[in-house]
């Protein structure tokens, strides 16, 4: 009876064996594609918060633009920051036609 069951546990180790070499393997993989996984979910949050931070950063360049545009053309504009700053516009000379 020995000798059979002897025989018997002899042909089982080689798929031992095969079977924690694969379960390593498996394990491994898992381990290997968990990290990926988590760095691109970190990568993912990122771009999200730069995509936000690229849009807040284009609507002030929107605002800042648009602000640009108002101080070279409306006179309006001009005289709202000279005040702010404290300072006086210039007094223009109007020039009134004479009929002498």
């Amino acid at each position: 009876m020995t000798n059979k069951k002897q025989a018997k546990n002899e042909k089982r180790r080689p798929w031992a064996g095969m079977l924690i070499a694969g379960v390593l393997t498996l394990l491994l993989c898992l381990t290997i594609n968990f990290r990926a996984f988590s760095e691109l979910n970190k990568e993912s949050y990122d771009n999200d918060a730069l995509k936000k931070q690229i849009e807040a950063v284009t609507q002030e360049n929107l605002s800042i633009q648009e602000e640009i545009h108002y101080l070279k053309n409306d006179p309006a504009t001009v005289g709202r920051e000279v005040k702010r700053f404290g300072l006086k516009l210039p007094k223009k000379n109007v020039s009134v036609p004479t009929n002498k």
